[in-house]
């Protein structure tokens, strides 16, 4: 019972945090306003952060099924509701860093609560027989990786990174694509097309966002999201033979 309570209150401790972080806001600024204070190339359009709201109800709904699981089997994994806990714990304090202009301290708490997302990921087979049991924290797991190129761009650009002769919409591209081949590693190495369309979702968000102001990324953004609905439909690990 006490890891239940435990998981009900991490995410109602995150959802108030990220509510109040606007509401408020927390240090008199929102966390959009903040975001479009720097030129970032690598943000999307506004209605892609919406995914928010789809991720906090798929967890809601993934603590709900832990809960059912709980009571029919008397069984709750405690290193999959400690590494909640710390997620929770994280994304509050990359608020609050976020928030008081600590970018610094932002990326790197962004890429600890990365490192947890990955340990709960895993807690889960790869072969998992109900794949739905996972997609909660797939959809959670690859909005942070989106959120960690976002917050590494907006870095470096508040200190006002030169860009070693390469432009910066090149750079946006070079992310775009390393991002795309993180999302075709989940999706062949874990059979994961959940991920994949997180990653869809942003370089589509992004796209709009760029139009013809920025037609390389733009192009970018399509072409590659057109590669990972591709991956999504062929993209197969071959078993092993025997």
């Amino acid at each position: 019972m006490v890891k239940i309570i435990l998981l009900i209150l991490s995410l109602i401790s995150t959802i108030t945090v990220h509510i109040l972080a606007n509401v408020l806001p927390i240090n008199d600024q929102t966390t959009v306003s903040i975001l479009n204070r720097l030129p970032i190339f690598f943000t999307p359009a506004h209605y892609v952060f919406f995914i928010w709201i789809v991720i906090y109800l798929l967890l809601a709904s993934w603590i709900w099924n832990s809960i059912k699981e709980y009571q029919a089997t008397r069984h709750l994994p405690l290193k999959r509701v400690l590494l909640f806990v710390i997620t929770s714990i994280l994304h509050s304090i990359w608020i609050l860093f976020w928030h008081f202009e600590q970018f610094n301290y932002a990326l790197i708490t962004m890429l600890l609560l990365l490192g947890t997302l990955f340990l709960l990921y895993t807690t889960y087979p790869v072969k998992q027989p109900n794949w739905m049991s996972r997609l909660p924290i797939s959809i959670y797991f690859g909005w942070a990786f989106i959120m960690t190129f976002i917050n590494l761009d907006y870095l470096l650009t508040f200190y006002e990174f030169s860009g070693l002769g390469i432009t910066k919409s090149l750079w946006t591209v070079i992310l775009l694509t390393i991002a795309t081949a993180i999302a075709l590693h989940f999706r062949y190495h874990f059979a994961d097309r959940a991920i994949v369309l997180v990653f869809i979702w942003t370089f589509l968000g992004l796209a709009c966002r760029h139009l013809f102001n920025e037609l390389l990324i733009s192009t970018a953004s399509i072409f590659l999201s057109s590669v990972l609905v591709v991956g999504i439909f062929f993209i197969k690990k071959t078993p092993p033979k025997e």
